[in-house]
């Protein structure tokens, strides 16, 4: 195969192939080895091992614009050619246990293990997300993951709790465990709605506005926020983070994105507030 060709219609579904059942495997807690899917797709269709797992993150690319499930570790990359768009489209409307998988993986109870946060790790900035055009043409979406766990109030729950103790611990070990007794889970004491769901505190005292977004995926999973959020925000960028808890049911990770949400995040309008518009007078 020549280098730098087309990838033809044979190609990608074999790509395809090699993916979902990585994909598959992982829905369903199987462990596996990325290299026992990818070396022997790239001897079979003679193409390099490195262009086969280019292939796989554009895969995630529009399973991601899809706002579906992506195999872990194979973050989305733009630039996805035209028949894979289209392909991918096909084989997800043909695979409806695929569907369930990722369904009940979004619905589903975190698991009770005995949890800590360590320290913040990066943020993801390397990430590319999907261009206007790209949402604008994507194809249907059959599974909305980001929506359907944002809506899972367990799992937000248990990250919530997560950011909770670590804030204690942290203020605790800072010496200040006055402020530590005084760190509120403030979406549960005081209700949902506040623009943030825990305040805590610098080590001198000033106040810390924290909203919480957790996944069971990676940190490479986008989240929703909504129009509350990114306007409280706004109004207090010095004083607010936004917290990504990732991996909750294995080792959960979490980063941090301090300021304005206008600032700190790549923010596409997903939805809007609709009613009839009145008729123009005369």
């Amino acid at each position: 195969m020549p280098t730098g060709s087309a990838w033809d219609e044979s190609e990608v579904e074999r790509t395809l192939d090699a993916y979902l059942a990585m994909l598959r495997l992982e829905l369903i807690g199987e462990p596996f080895s990325k290299v026992d899917f990818y070396r022997p797709l790239s001897g079979d269709i003679g193409r390099s091992e490195s262009a086969v797992q280019y292939k796989f993150n554009n895969v995630s690319a529009v399973l991601a614009e899809m706002g579906s499930v992506f195999v872990d570790g194979y973050k989305p990359l733009v630039n996805v050619q035209g028949l894979l768009r289209d392909k991918v489209a096909d084989r997800f409307a043909q695979e409806p246990e695929l569907r369930q998988l990722m369904i009940r993986l979004a619905e589903k109870p975190p698991d009770r293990g005995d949890h800590t946060l360590g320290d913040p790790e990066p943020v993801p900035l390397d990430l590319v997300p999907p261009s206007r055009q790209a949402q604008r043409e994507r194809t249907a979406v059959t599974v909305d993951f980001n929506a359907l766990e944002s809506a899972n109030r367990s799992r937000g729950l248990a990250g919530e709790l997560l950011v909770v103790e670590r804030e204690r611990r942290v203020l605790g070990l800072l010496g200040r465990r006055d402020l530590a007794e005084r760190v509120r889970h403030t979406s549960v004491e005081d209700g949902d709605g506040m623009g943030y769901d825990v305040r805590s505190f610098t080590s001198d005292g000033r106040e810390r506005f924290l909203e919480v977004k957790t996944t069971v995926r990676s940190a490479l999973q986008p989240f929703y926020v909504s129009a509350n959020e990114v306007e409280f925000s706004t109004e207090v960028p010095d004083q607010f983070s936004l917290v990504r808890v990732f991996h909750l049911d294995r080792r959960p990770g979490f980063y941090e994105m301090p300021g304005s949400l206008r600032t700190t995040a790549e923010l596409r309008p997903d939805s809007y507030v609709a009613w009839p518009r009145p008729r123009a007078a005369g």
